[in-house]
């Protein structure tokens, strides 16, 4: 890696995709935590950075650049352009690479209300160093760097060269291809949408559960509120707290989603992440919801 030499700090959102942290591992990288905010729909807290950089552990530690998931994996939120904007600040302020995570852009449940703009856009807009991969003012040995690294791996397929090019240059209007193409996107990002509201309204109806309604993604992060007990008995299997839902959940329903201990959480607080992409979504919520009533009659509720 480029930028992980030993003691290179990477800021890194939690909760995160632990794709993150295992790259930092495996190239003696050090990853720099810094919360997002729950409260605030998951949005990204620059107060939260500023104190992943100032914190006394990470004194011999030399921060290199700033991971963005944006929508979020888990959370599904989508960033604002005004924190987008001073993201970009503080990259500059403290000479980091932006490292901005976008694989979710097309996924929008809310468009109108909550519009996906790319980090490359708002750079190029204040007219900033930096980009994205396709590394935009990067310096020639940087690039000579990369192609170099990119030359001894292996070609891919052509089929996946060409599933790779339809996906960044999708139909125009005007292409022959284009009416159907619109047809079947609008209608996967609508079934998205209502399942993903549906999910959200029916999780926060239940007792100790808070979720988010994510406005991006694929994804729901919901909040499991666990009772002592539950705790109690889940340390005494030898797992985390959500790990011990999760198993059970998967147990009685066949119902698999991921514990947010996974991702990373403050503690004390217990997650879990699922999908939206299940079709019949009032029969998967209705086995969740019995479920989680039949965990809190056996376990009890937490206290509030």
């Amino acid at each position: 890696m480029l930028i992980t030499p030993p003691n290179t700090g990477i800021l890194i959102p939690i909760p995160q995709y632990p794709l993150y942290t295992a790259t930092l591992a495996q190239h003696h990288g050090v990853p720099l935590p810094y919360h997002l905010d729950e409260a605030s729909g998951w949005s990204t807290s620059l107060h939260e950075i500023e104190a992943a950089l100032e914190h006394p552990q990470h004194a011999k530690i030399t921060p290199k650049a700033l991971v963005i998931i944006n929508p979020g994996n888990p959370t599904g939120a989508l960033l604002d352009e005004v924190t987008q904007e001073k993201l970009v600040h503080l990259c500059e302020k403290h000479n980091l690479v932006l490292l901005a995570d976008e694989v979710y852009q097309t996924n929008l449940h809310r468009p109108d209300e909550h519009p996906f703009v790319s980090f490359k856009q708002i750079v190029s807009r204040m007219k900033s160093k930096g980009g994205y991969f396709d590394h935009v003012n990067s310096p020639d040995d940087i690039l000579a760097r990369i192609y170099k690294m990119v030359s001894v791996g292996l070609c891919p397929p052509l089929s996946g060269q060409i599933g790779v090019d339809c996906q960044v240059r999708p139909p125009k209007p005007g292409d022959e291809s284009y009416p159907l193409w619109k047809k079947e996107t609008d209608t996967i990002h609508a079934a998205l949408a209502s399942r993903t509201r549906t999910m959200s309204e029916r999780l926060n109806s239940l007792p100790g559960i808070s979720c988010v309604n994510s406005p991006g993604a694929l994804y729901l992060y919901p909040k499991v509120h666990l009772s002592d007990r539950a705790i109690e008995a889940a340390r005494k299997v030898g797992k985390e707290p959500d790990a011990f839902y999760a198993m059970k959940l998967l147990d009685e329903t066949g119902i698999c989603v991921v514990p947010g201990s996974g991702f990373g959480q403050k503690e004390g607080h217990w997650h879990y992440r699922l999908t939206c992409l299940c079709p019949g979504v009032d029969d998967y919520v209705d086995a969740l919801a019995n479920f989680h009533k039949r965990f809190i009659a056996e376990y009890g509720a937490a206290e509030e």
